[in-house]
């Protein structure tokens, strides 16, 4: 199932760790020694396997230890060649991939072409199960690596889809023109391809991993400017330090990073006011205080964030089947006064389904239905039939305090406007996870999105894309799939930036989901940092900064 991915980070418990500071003895030229280790928050990561997490938190640690073929540029969110030399198309579907000379993985073996091809293969084999399969759709080949899977009740666990044997296991789309040039073949053109390969489905895999995904899982194998010299713990975090062989431009100044883990609904605020933690986000309870205090503010990075939050619907759920129903519980949600509830200046009103800082976004396609319109609302909701009597409206959300907080601001907004009862269903992110993927949510869920990259398209078509029994809200629309497919094939970017903006547009017309709020950045840092930038495509939802940039002051 397609995932959601900086939106949707669990908070939660710390586990209390002491804050590794590595070792002074430290002299064979792996790890860089000393204290300038600074320590973050985290959440529960789901998998550090490129092309297995698609969640927030698993991403935060591999576009450190891994460097891809492009970074994003931290001002304008453009791809900036890294581990490419080159990447160039004559016709936007074949597509040749030049890769630098003389790059290495952590334990020595080379980063070429096999590499990419290798790691690929692994993601777009359906009966590996991987989270960002579907970002291989595109390439030529991954048909045959994917068809339909056996019937869900003849799987051994109900979460995870079994298949008949799969006997092709490689995309006839990769070729190693030699080791430095990887060919890739499209099933069509698309110009946005060069936009995406920055993005964790993209990483390449070393040789090693591959034949011990267990092992590597605890302790990956990158080729970025971070390594693990010891094993990554889901429950309580790990240390990673600079990887002194490190060849890329921009080494850190830093010896390395000690994740510390928040799970089960608390966060990171009150150790980062002890010390402990050295970048965090205010959540609501904490915000209006933190805001108010003028030291703590001259250590704020406030800016926009293209994160956005939804209220997704479950269209596979007959009782959600009418969208007048869905527009009238949209329009019954006032946006501004949750946001005064949860924090001024932590959200903007959102109406649209790709923000305003996002290429392409900021078009206010959902218009009217995202306006707060208690009478509208009521209208609506009577055109659908009403709402059950006796019901109440189960709005599902994973138990992070924050998320608790948002939505039961929006449920309390919902009820008081349609005179309809509500209940807040809490998740663990695992459990909330395998819900949302699996179908298995009865009522409207919270859902969010952040970017893999600076295209409109990476808003849509991951997202709504794909089918109803791939996306997470069972939508599907011949219009929009031949809008999207349309927009591809565009000869030029602007073009197909403004057909992805027709797509979005139709989303209006089926409303899967309820647009609610793109984020803003509300970061603290400690007074023992300095260059502390937080970058809109690599950013984590509950604090977070550039550990390529950041420095500790001497």
């Amino acid at each position: 199932m397609r995932m959601a991915v900086a939106a949707l980070a669990a908070a939660g418990t710390v586990v209390a760790t002491a804050a590794c500071t590595g070792d002074e003895s430290d002299v064979d030229g792996e790890g860089g020694g000393g204290d300038a280790f600074i320590n973050m928050q985290i959440g529960e990561v789901y998998s550090l396997i490129p092309g297995s997490s698609g969640e927030s938190e698993g991403y935060r640690v591999m576009k450190n230890v891994y460097d891809g073929l492009v970074y994003y540029n931290i001002d304008t969110g453009e791809p900036e060649n890294l581990v490419a030399e080159s990447i160039t198309s004559d016709d936007n579907q074949t597509w040749t991939i030049k890769i630098k000379d003389g790059l290495t993985f952590h334990n020595g073996e080379p980063v070429d072409a096999d590499s990419f091809i290798r790691s690929w293969d692994r993601t777009a084999y359906a009966p590996n199960v991987a989270r960002l399969n579907y970002f291989f759709a595109t390439i030529e080949g991954y048909a045959d690596m994917n068809p339909d899977p056996l019937p869900a009740d003849t799987w051994a666990d109900p979460e995870v889809p079994e298949y008949d044997t799969v006997e092709t296991t490689h995309l006839s789309g990769l070729t190693a023109i030699d080791p430095l040039t990887l060919e890739v073949k499209l099933t069509a053109p698309f110009i946005g391809f060069p936009t995406m390969l920055g993005y964790e489905a993209f990483y390449p895999i070393a040789e090693e991993c591959l034949n011990d995904l267990e092992a590597c899982e605890a302790k990956p194998i990158g080729n970025g400017p971070f390594m693990f010299e010891e094993p990554y713990n889901v429950e309580s975090g790990g240390t990673a330090v600079t990887w002194e062989d490190y060849p890329g431009d921009k080494k850190p100044s830093i010896d390395g990073v000690n994740w510390k883990v928040y799970l089960e609904g608390q966060d990171c605020w009150a150790d980062f006011q002890t010390g402990d933690i050295d970048v965090c986000r205010p959540t609501a309870p904490d915000y209006e205080s933190a805001m108010a205090d003028e030291e703590l503010t001259s250590r704020l990075v406030q800016q926009s964030d293209p994160s956005i939050t939804m209220l997704a619907f479950p269209l596979y759920d007959e009782r959600y089947q009418n969208v007048d129903l869905r527009r009238a519980i949209s329009m019954a949600i006032d946006r501004e006064g949750v946001i005064n509830v949860i924090g001024p200046d932590r959200f903007d009103p959102l109406d649209s389904w790709v923000p305003e800082s996002i290429l392409g976004g900021g078009r206010g396609a959902c218009g009217e239905y995202c306006t707060y319109d208690p009478e509208g609302a009521k209208a609506l909701l009577e055109a659908a039939g009403g709402w059950p009597e006796g019901e109440k409206l189960q709005i599902w959300v994973n138990d992070a305090n924050d998320n608790t907080a948002i939505f039961r601001a929006i449920g309390d907004s919902i009820a008081e406007s349609l005179g309809i009862e509500y209940e807040l269903v809490t998740v663990a992110w695992p459990d909330y996870l395998d819900a949302r993927d699996g179908h298995a949510i009865e009522g409207p869920f919270r859902d969010g999105w952040g970017p893999d990259y600076n295209l409109n398209e990476n808003y849509l078509e991951p997202i709504y894309g794909g089918g109803a029994s791939v996306n997470n809200t069972g939508f599907e629309d011949e219009a929009y799939n031949a809008k999207i497919a349309e927009a591809g094939a565009a000869a030029s970017l602007d073009e197909a930036i403004e057909l992805y903006a027709e797509a979005e547009a139709l989303l209006a017309e089926v409303f899967p989901s309820a647009p609610l709020f793109a984020s803003k950045i509300n970061y603290f840092y400690s007074e023992r940092l300095d260059n502390v930038l937080v970058h809109p495509i690599y950013n984590g939802p509950g604090g977070d900064c550039e550990l390529r940039d950041v420095t500790i002051k001497s």
